[in-house]
């Protein structure tokens, strides 16, 4: 109050000094500043539950409205975005979808850029996870493509070094971020230098670019010319057969992408039909948009993890409710004042004042409240800014704030919020007849408190689908992670195998494993070209029973194992044999689990065993077959497998520990690593966290879902708070003529509570279908999933209405105690 008083006085010196007639200080103005001044100072408790309900709402609003705008900026910033789009690839098999592919095949980027005019440009992407060195500098680097050479005419990534039309053209060159660039030559010029791939090959830099904002689906930290591929292959890498190519066109300004797409089919035809018939196959390509990529795009061979626009669209849902819910809160609290402000109304109407002027009054106190609550929620945001975006997983920079649209929107809240909190209240308040008010004959109409407990019920509805929501994505992802996978991920280290390897490797990783077995803290080693938590990149087509003809072949996802990986794991064989590396030829055998044999068209797991299926241009026989793990998140339905043989396979190397102390082990195991496979680092990771990995975005989602699900209650029960407070100084007389009757205080209690009680449940009964229906279309992009019990939607109609009980007696239990003379002089 005296910041308020501070700013009026000082306001009104500079005027006075200065001579300046400023609209705002008309003497109209400088009246309805005083008397709201003279409200707010005496009514100091009101006034702060009122601004705080609506700070806290426009703090919310504006946190998320920071999260959703950040997840909708995805590859905004691209100059050519309305004409850059993504090949996304599906394949099919015998008419069913097998694999959707957010990379696609080798030839589709070249083919479209020869036959059509229509695409100006294209740019294809190989990933790679290369060992670069320089000089002593070395690191395994996960985010390294090979790019065609227009990569920087296509996209609005900044060269810092080099120019954009030559820098990728010729083989064996290297353009590096900004960070990897200091990251291997510190403050040297790095053009013209040599980085070494993999121990063998040679590349020299042309160029550095800008690191990559956060805000852009693709992850890239170098780009390799993809010549150097074709000259390492000795392939011109065109064919339709080869997926794994992440491919960009660009269309001309005059073409509509719908239309184009619609051509593809006919190509597809043209191009590979003959072919793809054969196996009895399909293939179908959809042109996603570059700015669309980050929110709907979830398909195999993703740069990271992408967001999710239903969830920006429910937060964005969230956002809206909890501001309207702070408004709501403004009218109930200004209209449970309304009878004590009654008297000043007629007083005011008796002494000249008009309904427009009484009006403009109230609304100006609105406006008022709405500009000191705005200015404190922006404050919050400064403040709360870097702990939500790192609650929701997101570098938001402060990303409202740089927009001028926002600082319009901040006006246009305020004008809003003064407005429609403050509207109805203020016809309210100006419609006191001033005989009655005067005469103490002063009553709500039945519509006010109709409309007021309309609001109220606005709020529990809110309020329940909201706490429905959040128990929801609680016991999703819990469910999830107490289910058993299948599989056992517990004391595992993973270790990266080595890029850097000779001819003598596989006598290394024998004498390595040999080492490692030796530590009493170790219970097992292993290989495998992937791990329990990663998409196996092995995908497999053409595989088939000998029986079998080629057009009945299917896709699989291939694995390659060593014979210890099956008894590490504790994967479960259903029938025949596990791998044995004491048996001759057991490169010629393989495994399968559950789905894959269903899939290969077997009655039951016995009927396999000893049958040869042929992929990849050779004949293997079936030894065993695998119960169904999850590889992947429980998000995924179980994926038909292949398990081959290798004695060491490349990719990754499991060490199962039986003690807890994992970590003074891991000095000893880089000691034997530096030994046997020099110039290669020692990256390592735990395997349960990794796997945890993969749900992490829902985590996030569940954890805001959560935060501003308590501060929509929050600001409900000040609402409770403004309607309760109504009732109870309503009937005060009343109360006080019931307790000279003889009525006690759990009977009044019961009496005021029951109206509550019947919001409450009206409130449920509208909330349970609307929030089941919305939690039901979430849980359908989960394979494995819990069903939605009664306790999920009986908890928080119990919990609002525990609330609920506990705020309206405050102040029923205060208006019980009074003694009944007091009450019935009340008025």
């Amino acid at each position: 109050m005296k910041l308020l008083m501070t700013i009026y006085k000082n306001v009104v010196t500079f005027n006075q000094r200065f001579g300046i007639l400023l609209l705002f200080l008309s003497p109209m103005f400088k009246n309805y500043l005083t008397s709201a001044i003279r409200f707010i100072s005496r009514n100091k408790a009101f006034t702060a539950i009122n601004v705080l309900g609506l700070a806290i709402g426009m703090t919310a609003c504006m946190l998320i409205t920071q999260f959703v705008l950040h997840e909708f900026s995805y590859d905004d910033f691209h100059v050519k975005k309305d004409r850059i789009f993504r090949i996304q690839q599906d394949r099919y098999d015998k008419g069913e979808l097998a694999t959707r592919w957010a990379s696609g095949c080798a030839g589709i980027g070249p083919d479209l850029k020869g036959n059509f005019p229509e695409v100006e440009r294209y740019v294809r992407l190989m990933h790679s996870q290369p060992l670069l060195t320089h000089g002593d500098v070395f690191f395994k680097e996960e985010d390294v493509y090979y790019s065609s050479e227009d990569f920087f005419k296509m996209f609005s990534i900044k060269l810092i070094s080099g120019v954009d039309s030559v820098v990728l053209k010729e083989p064996f060159k290297i353009v590096l971020s900004q960070s990897m660039a200091k990251k291997y030559f510190g403050n040297e010029d790095p053009i013209g230098k040599m980085i070494k791939s993999n121990g063998k090959t040679d590349y020299q830099v042309t160029g550095v670019f800008e690191d990559l904002p956060t805000n852009t689906h693709m992850k890239i930290s170098a780009l390799m010319s993809f010549e150097s591929l074709k000259k390492l292959w000795n392939d011109p890498i065109t064919s339709w057969q080869w997926d794994g190519f992440m491919t960009y066109i660009e269309l001309n300004n005059r073409t509509n992408y719908k239309t184009f797409e619609a051509k593809l089919p006919a190509f597809i035809q043209k191009q590979a039909g003959e072919e793809l018939k054969k196996y009895d196959a399909g293939m179908a390509f959809q042109l996603q948009a570059i700015t669309d990529i980050h929110l709907d795009s979830d398909f195999m061979g993703e740069f990271k993890a992408n967001g999710d626009r239903q969830s920006a669209y429910f937060l964005s849902i969230v956002a809206v409710l909890i501001l309207v819910i702070a408004w709501i809160n403004y009218v109930n609290l200004s209209t449970a004042k309304s009878i004590e402000r009654a008297r000043e109304v007629g007083v005011r109407k008796v002494m000249g004042s008009i309904r427009t002027q009484l009006v403009q009054q109230f609304l100006f106190e609105s406006a008022l409240l709405n500009t000191v609550a705005i200015t404190i929620a922006l404050i919050l945001v400064v403040v709360l800014t870097p702990w939500f975006g790192e609650l929701a997983g997101r570098n938001l920079n402060y990303l409202l704030f740089k927009q001028t649209t926002f600082w319009i929107w901040v006006g246009l809240l305020i004008v809003a919020g003064a407005v429609f909190s403050g509207l109805y209240p203020a016809f309210v308040l100006s419609g006191f007849k001033p005989v009655e008010v005067l005469k103490g004959r002063f009553k709500n109409s039945t519509q006010g408190i109709v409309f007021r407990k309309g609001m109220v019920v606005t709020q529990f509805v809110a309020s329940i689908c909201l706490i429905i929501g959040t128990f929801t994505v609680y016991q999703q992802i819990k469910f999830m992670r107490d289910q058993k996978l299948g599989i056992n991920l517990e004391q595992t280290l993973v270790v990266n195998s080595p890029n850097i390897v000779d001819s003598t490797y596989q006598q290394k990783f024998a004498v390595f494993k040999e080492q490692i077995n030796q530590f009493p803290e170790v219970e097992a080693v292993s290989a495998s070209s992937s791990v329990p938590g990663r998409q196996p990149e092995w995908n497999a087509g053409g595989i088939r029973k000998i029986s079998q003809g080629e057009d009945e072949s299917k896709q699989y996802r291939v694995i390659m194992m060593d014979h210890d990986f099956i008894r590490s794991y504790g994967l479960e064989v259903v029938t025949g044999r596990a791998f044995s590396g004491e048996v001759a030829n057991e490169d010629k055998s393989v495994l399968l689990n559950e789905a894959g044999i269903k899939q290969m068209g077997f009655a039951k797991p016995e009927d396999a065993i000893n049958e040869q299926i042929f992929f990849w241009g050779d004949t293997f026989r079936i030894v065993g077959v695998l119960k169904n793990y999850h590889q992947e998140s429980l998000k995924k339905a179980f994926e038909p497998l292949v398990f081959r043989y290798s004695k060491a396979p490349g990719g990754y190397y499991s060490i199962k520990f039986n003690t807890a102390n994992v970590k003074e082990s891991m000095a000893k195991f880089e000691e034997e690593w530096k030994q046997l496979f020099p110039g290669n680092p020692f990256i390592s990771f735990f395997l349960d966290d990794y796997y945890n990995q993969q749900y992490q975005s829902d985590q996030q989602f569940g954890k805001v879902f959560g935060v501003f699900t308590a501060l929509a209650i929050f600001i409900a029960c000040l609402g409770l708070f403004g309607l309760s407070s109504l009732t109870a100084i309503q009937r005060t007389k009343e109360i006080g003529v019931r307790k000279v009757l003889g009525a006690s205080v759990p009977g009044i209690l019961g009496l005021m509570s029951k109206d509550y009680i019947i919001l409450v449940l009206t409130s449920s009964a509208i909330a349970t279908p609307l929030a089941l229906w919305i939690m039901n279309s979430w849980l359908e992009d989960f394979a494995t999933r819990i069903n939605l019990s009664w306790w999920l939607v009986a908890i928080p109609s119990l919990f609002v209405m525990a609330i609920a009980m506990i705020t309206v007696s405050l102040h029923t239990i205060k208006a019980a105690r009074t003694n009944p003379v007091n009450s019935l002089r009340y008025e």
